[in-house]
């Protein structure tokens, strides 16, 4: 079972959230950050930026910054929620 990414919400993540110390999202390309407690607290592990900035970046860019895009990749099949999936 995967857990999405708080990011860009696709099920990436193999453990919750609170546990997923640092992974990054192959998708959007967000690294996970336990200690940025909200949406608009700027992330040290994501260069400052606060999530609200990364689901932004994504939803223009297709990843967290627009120089990171070519590390990010589409999701995969498996990784679309449930109410997306066909």
């Amino acid at each position: 079972m995967n857990y999405p990414c708080p990011c860009c919400g696709f099920l990436t993540f193999p453990v919750p959230r609170r546990e997923a110390v640092a992974y990054i999202c192959p998708v959007c390309f967000w690294e996970n950050d336990v200690f940025a407690p909200g949406e608009d607290t700027p992330s040290d592990e994501n260069r400052g930026l606060t999530l609200r900035q990364g689901r932004e970046n994504f939803a223009r860019f297709g990843a967290v910054q627009p120089d990171l895009v070519r590390h990010a990749r589409p999701p995969t099949a498996d990784e679309l929620p449930l109410k997306h999936r066909r």
